[in-house]
């Protein structure tokens, strides 16, 4: 895995080595094994390499192809056999390949036909100096990022933004928007940054940046893309899932590092890590797994059909593997908030959800002690391998199913604690509400004028100013999470939410070294899970029936039957508790920074401190005002001020390095200073 950045020169100037330079010095902690830089007339190309994959130590990028195009890119092809294949070169023959010289040779001859058959998380950048243009392309569902500024005389992409703003052209700019976007928890919108005018090549799109800066889009991959399945009989669909993730996991263990997991008592972490193991157990190798728990003897209250401690299932599965070494990491001797700003620095923006960051982050750092250096993790695998299924009920009402619909309201009674009515709301009502009536009910039933303010901190007046409602609209989120009968899109989206994960992966690789890979987002995986008939979630009245079934016999009885789901963080507020007078003193230092009294509601967040609650905390309101609110609105408040003295112009290429100017404040947003 790697960086990339590059520059395009749009008046037709060389381009400047330094700069490139500068960009490369920026991206070495996503790159530390080798840098190197092209520039060639109007065009320059980055790259930086972390060897993760046996084939990088012959990676040398940027790279030039017969056809005189060159490539840098940031990518892990998983199904380069097949690529291979289709090129006609022999596997023996292509030993020392890296990954990035078979995804020129495939370009070289495919052409753009060839990103929807990529299979791994990609970022490139191709120039074709025959026709001057540079191609930029994002994998399926955006495990890779790309982001790129278009000024008046150059276009610069990166990776990371940090890479752009070693550019003296390229303005650190904070966007409010998203801001807002990100504190109410809109996801939706995949173009644009946290920064002004930097802008991000959405997942599943290729671009084309002409030699003046003309630029277009296209979208090479969609929901529309994946194809019916259809098999002869629930075993069938069964077997084939478990095919399909043993696959997915075992491409992805191609690795220059010893391979270990992440491992909760869930249905998706614990199936990739049993095929996990079993693929080592056939090499003779052991898996290392890593569990959070909470605290030794906790016993505090969790909500309704969760559990606390996953250590029972997960050594259930280490039992049944007999080939897993389970590390066990206590969440209470993790701080959630004491690595913030090194993670602001590698991610360039703030933290989701700062209650799991703790336990996160002292589990890359074990991994990296062990020289565990890839973790393979069950991601997403509820919108896809085990998806609940239950929202294809209003599917099947709409479409005039009846019987079917009718009996999947019947199992959600018998299989939950739901009423016959609120089972039928559940299914039927909710979901085919028009937006308007179900926001205008929300306001009635829990009196409030906006979804968002159970969960977040954001200033009312900022959210109004920044018109969070509106661009919800604009893009599709539905901020009450309605799963609609479009039962592919909605997933395929939630799906997409890797976007942000791509980010946060590249900061992990940067901080710790150790990359987390995916299985249940494999694009195969997804395209089965997505193709197949909506119900076999629910076959043989079960629900999350396809992974259960798939499992059955590999898995043990406890996980594979087990409907209550784990609760990562159980004893996160004891932690907070223990933190609160700290973070009441930092809130009040906090005040005397103008972006974080503008965005951040710290009324709020001091009233939360002095009304802690003595009990509750298994209740949806508790949880919401300070394991979210709280906790999310103090960290984005610590983004905010943290971003004030890095926020300053770099140097000039005429300035020596270390003179530049302190950050000017305008309107509210920290840019830098002009000259």
């Amino acid at each position: 895995m790697s960086a990339i950045a590059g520059i395009l020169r749009l008046d037709g100037a060389p381009v400047a080595r330094h700069d490139l330079e500068r960009m490369a010095n920026a991206l070495r902690p996503y790159g530390p094994d080798r840098a190197d830089i092209l520039a060639t007339g109007p065009l320059g190309l980055v790259h930086v390499l972390m060897r993760m994959t046996p084939e990088d130590r012959f990676d040398r990028q940027p790279l030039r192809g017969p056809s005189g195009a060159v490539i840098t890119a940031d990518l892990r092809l998983d199904n380069r056999e097949e690529i291979l294949a289709r090129l006609g070169v022999p596997i023996a023959d292509a030993t020392a390949w890296p990954d990035s010289r078979v995804l020129l040779a495939a370009w070289e001859r495919f052409g753009d036909d060839l990103w929807p058959a990529l299979r791994g998380p990609f970022a490139a950048a191709v120039w074709e100096p025959q026709h001057r243009t540079l191609t930029l392309a994002r994998d399926h569902v955006g495990l890779n990022v790309v982001m790129w500024h278009r000024g008046e005389r150059c276009f610069a992409f990166a990776t990371m933004p940090k890479a752009l703003f070693a550019l003296p052209e390229v303005p650190r700019v904070l966007n409010e928007e998203k801001l807002a976007d990100f504190l109410v928890l809109n996801f939706a919108d995949h173009e644009t940054t946290f920064h002004r005018d930097v802008f991000r090549i959405r997942p599943a799109h290729v671009a084309k940046i002409a030699s003046d800066g003309r630029m277009t889009h296209r979208r090479y991959w969609s929901a529309a893309d994946i194809r019916p399945i259809r098999l002869g009989s629930d075993d069938a669909y069964a077997q084939a899932a478990r095919e399909q993730l043993d696959r997915a996991v075992r491409r992805q263990m191609r690795s220059a590092h010893p391979v270990g997991c992440f491992l909760s008592g869930g249905l998706d972490s614990s199936s990739v890590a049993m095929l996990a193991a079993r693929a080592l157990g056939e090499r003779g190798e052991r898996l290392a797994a890593f569990t959070q728990v909470p605290r030794e003897g906790f016993d505090g209250p969790v909500p309704a059909n969760r559990y606390a401690d996953e250590t029972p299932y997960v050594e259930a599965v280490r039992a049944a593997a007999g080939n897993i070494d389970v590390t066990y990491v206590r969440n209470d001797q993790c701080d959630d908030f004491a690595d913030l700003e090194r993670v602001f620095l590698a991610l360039e923006g703030p933290v989701l959800n700062p209650t799991n960051a703790g336990w996160v982050l002292a589990i890359l750092r074990l991994a990296r002690a062990q020289n565990r250096r890839v973790l393979l993790a069950g991601t997403f695998g509820n919108l896809t391998v085990s998806w609940t299924g239950w929202s294809q009920a209003a599917k099947h009402l709409l479409d005039g199913r009846l019987v079917t619909a009718f009996r999947q309201w019947n199992l959600l009674y018998r299989l939950s604690s739901h009423s016959r009515w609120l089972a039928f709301r559940k299914l039927f009502i909710e979901p085919l509400v028009p937006e308007p009536l179900a926001l205008w009910a929300d306001r009635r039933r829990h009196r409030r004028q906006a979804p968002w303010m159970a969960h977040s901190a954001i200033r009312p007046e900022f959210a109004a100013q920044q018109g969070v409602a509106a661009r919800a609209r604009s893009v599709g989120h539905d901020f009450l999470y309605r799963e609609g009968p479009d039962t592919v899109g909605w997933r395929l989206a939630g799906v997409r939410m890797a976007d942000y994960l791509g980010d946060w992966s590249a900061a992990e690789k940067a901080i710790f070294g150790v990359e987390t890979r995916m299985p249940t987002v494999d694009v195969d995986v997804i395209a089965f899970c997505l193709g197949i008939p909506d119900e076999q979630f629910l076959a043989e009245e079960i629900d999350r029936s396809l992974i259960r079934r798939a499992m059955w016999g590999l898995l043990p009885g406890p996980v594979v039957d087990s409907r209550r789901r784990g609760l990562q963080a159980a004893d996160w507020f004891e932690k907070v508790e223990r933190q609160h007078q700290a973070m009441s003193a930092r809130i009040a230092e906090l005040r005397a920074n103008p972006l974080v009294q503008k965005a951040i509601d710290l009324d709020r967040l001091e009233r939360a401190i002095r009304t802690w609650p003595k009990d509750g905390w298994g209740r949806r309101a508790v949880v919401e005002e300070y394991q979210l609110a709280l906790t999310r609105g103090f960290g984005v408040a610590r983004y905010l001020a943290w971003i004030d003295p890095v926020n300053r112009r770099q140097p000039s290429a005429n300035e020596p390095h270390g003179t530049a100017a302190p950050a000017a404040r305008q309107g509210g947003q920290i840019t830098k200073a002009r000259p």
